[in-house]
């Protein structure tokens, strides 16, 4: 718009001064009675063929190209009339138009020139265009370009990010492209060897922790079958031998349960583990797993019409559904019910507790391994588990796309609610489903 005016003011400024030196030479030529006057007109030049008019206080109006006076806007004229050179710009029908005027006092006629604007206001809307389409063209491709090398620029960055992304997830394979630029050659370089380095850790902590577990299991045999012996002859013992025998009886329990927790667990994160799926019926499923439980009477009921079925591992639900009861009966005096629901295409197994509830701050940090919430936590002479039945719940939830939580959402308002969610299935219930086998 600044350049559109500009221009216009620069074409209105030749036009005026072309019309002073027009003037000039009509003044000059009248008086030489050089010629007569349309010659004289003729004759004169006119800026982008302006129309001229002279009007001869005691004369006709004399014109080239058909001006007449009404063609002169009427302010134009007054301030003319006076003696005053003046301009104007205005709008017609036609388009835009720039009239000037000025008085010969000489010869007592007034003097007119109007340049058309419409070619030049075309001219400028063209240039317009094409300065806006270059803009738009330019930014277009500026950001193109920009978007290009940026991403260029920061792929190694991103492909650091999701790499490292890969590795948090479990995925210790992940390596990063080995670059041509020698700055990030380092950064590749190091990246790869941090990795290794984790993975050669983590295995090695993997190794020991099956092969403790493993060489473990020998002696704890002998233990095992030593203490059944002594269980045997605990009627012949003085009472404090068999306080004892008591004691070393409840120890073992629990050494035998964590070592077989610890190695499945080592299993787990050496991705040896491999689901062997079935489809089957929640509830009747349910039902012979609390049979089997340390608390056969707890019920499973649901509000659900029809079958609800689920593909998965049975033992692995088995045991993740036998550790939930454990955990209630050591924690909150066994479970009150086992009750099932649909959430959208997921089934929820919930294991309700009328006990002391967990504390908020607890109801994450329970699922870590060896982590032991509530007053029993790191005291051996109360304590009832040893921190992996959880754990094991929650790893055998994510094997099967699914995951596990607790809140104190029970019917009475107290107590805890275990809630395991595991995808659900449709079948048709005209088929036939496998059979349990537990």
């Amino acid at each position: 718009m600044l350049a559109q005016a500009q221009l216009l003011a620069e074409t209105e400024g030749l036009a005026v001064a072309q019309m002073f030196n027009n003037a000039a030479d009509l003044r000059r030529d009248l008086q030489l009675e050089s010629a007569e006057i349309p010659d004289i007109l003729e004759g004169l030049p006119r800026t982008n063929n302006a129309e001229v008019l002279l009007l001869p206080a005691d004369g006709e109006p004399r014109s080239l190209s058909g001006l007449v006076i009404n063609d002169i806007p009427t302010d134009l004229r007054a301030l003319v009339v006076q003696g005053r050179a003046a301009s104007k710009r205005s709008q017609t029908e036609s388009g835009g138009q720039f009239a000037a005027g000025v008085r010969i006092a000489e010869i007592n006629a007034e003097y007119y020139e109007i340049l058309s604007l419409t070619d030049t206001e075309a001219t400028l809307a063209t240039l317009r265009r094409i300065l806006i389409g270059a803009s738009v063209t330019a930014t277009i491709l500026g950001a193109g370009l920009g978007y290009y090398f940026a991403r260029r620029l920061l792929l190694p960055v991103t492909n650091a990010a999701q790499a490292a992304e890969a590795i948090a997830a479990g995925d210790f394979d992940t390596r990063l492209d080995e670059q041509s630029d020698p700055d990030l050659a380092k950064l590749t370089s190091s990246f790869n060897d941090m990795v290794e380095a984790l993975r050669s850790r983590i295995q090695r902590d993997e190794r020991f922790a099956s092969d403790v577990s493993h060489e473990l299991r020998s002696p704890l045999m002998t233990l095992a079958a030593s203490v059944d012996v002594l269980e045997h002859r605990r009627a012949e013992m003085p009472e404090a031998a068999q306080r004892a025998t008591d004691l070393l009886s409840k120890d073992l329990m629990r050494f035998q349960r964590l070592v077989e927790d610890l190695l499945e667990i080592s299993r787990l994160d050496a991705g040896a583990v491999e689901l062997d799926t079935d489809t089957f019926e929640v509830m009747e499923f349910l039902r012979r797993v609390v049979a089997q439980s340390t608390t056969p009477d707890v019920p499973v009921v649901t509000d659900e019409p029809g079958a609800l079925v689920l593909r998965g591992d049975k033992r692995r639900l088995q045991q993740a559904i036998a550790n939930l009861l454990d955990n209630a009966r050591k924690y909150a005096g066994g479970s009150t019910q086992i009750f099932v629901e649909r959430h959208a295409d997921r089934l929820r197994i919930c294991v309700i507790d009328d006990g002391p509830g967990v504390d908020p701050a607890d109801r994450v940090r329970i699922f870590d391994r060896f982590s032991r919430a509530g007053s029993d936590a790191g005291r051996r002479d109360i304590a009832k588990g040893v921190g992996l039945g959880l754990s094991l719940v929650a790893e055998h939830a994510r094997l099967h796309g699914g995951r596990i939580w607790v809140d104190g959402l029970t019917p009475t308002g107290s107590g805890a609610r275990f809630v395991l969610e595991l995808p659900g299935i449709e079948v048709d219930m005209t088929g036939e489903l496998e059979e349990l086998a537990l």
